[in-house]
């Protein structure tokens, strides 16, 4: 449901009328969820929104809306659906083209933390963002002017020579600092980060016990023709 909105077709502009039925179904699920809880508090995110209140532009303080928390809440579920599902296929991937590290992380599972910054820097499932300038900008020798929309190649930055030597080749022995731009930065630094490198982790852990060592179907696989995930739809494999 949360990729079917995002998918689009080769030269296709528009909404198929299936992915606006998928928005709305979702926007569905969440609405009677924020209406639930209301009803019957949990210790969960939505019920913690619920009692939550926030300082609005008029100087007051206010609970948030169902509008405003299925606002919340919709991207966070899909992002958390999408984002980590596509890089496990990502790195299926790439230990299948580099072997090597596979086996070496089979080694010694306590490589497997440094392991996901390095598939997240070499092919995150988030290539690109959108940023809107407040005020001009001077970026090197160049103005970027207020109003300015700009479009942000997370990909080519955790490619760049300058932060990682040798940034074209894959290698889980890499040095991390301990932030990656795969999860944005600053004020717009992605809220499920800790949540996403744990998921991750506990993944490739699971997959070192399932396929500790597999090959590709090349034949087989198949890109995700989403807007703004990318990764695989698609990833066959053979085990042993």
């Amino acid at each position: 449901m949360h990729a079917l909105p995002l998918e689009r077709r080769p030269g296709a502009t528009g909404m198929r009328p299936e992915a606006a039925e998928a928005i709305q179904e979702a926007g569905r699920y969440y609405f009677e969820l924020i209406l639930e809880r209301r009803a019957r508090p949990r210790e969960d995110m939505i019920s913690h929104l619920i009692a939550a209140e926030v300082d609005r532009d008029d100087g007051t303080k206010t609970a948030l809306t169902d509008i405003e928390i299925a606002g919340f809440i919709s991207p966070l579920g899909g992002a958390g659906a999408e984002t980590v599902a596509k890089l496990v296929g990502i790195a299926a991937v790439l230990f299948a083209d580099h072997p090597e590290q596979w086996r070496a992380l089979r080694t010694d599972r306590s490589k497997i933390p440094a392991a996901f910054e390095e598939v997240l820097r070499y092919d995150g499932p988030v290539q690109y963002d959108l940023r809107y300038t407040l005020h001009d900008v001077q970026l090197h020798d160049r103005t970027i002017p207020q109003g300015s929309y700009v479009l942000m190649l997370l990909a080519s930055a955790t490619r760049d020579d300058q932060a990682f030597p040798d940034a074209g080749r894959f290698d889980i022995d890499r040095p991390h600092s301990g932030h990656n731009l795969g999860f944005g930065y600053g004020i717009h630094s992605c809220l499920g980060a800790a949540l996403a490198r744990l998921e991750g982790r506990i993944a490739l852990d699971a997959l070192l016990d399932v396929m500790p060592e597999y090959a590709l179907d090349r034949a087989g696989l198949r890109r995700a023709t989403v807007t703004n995930v990318a990764g695989w739809a698609n990833v066959p494999i053979r085990v042993g």
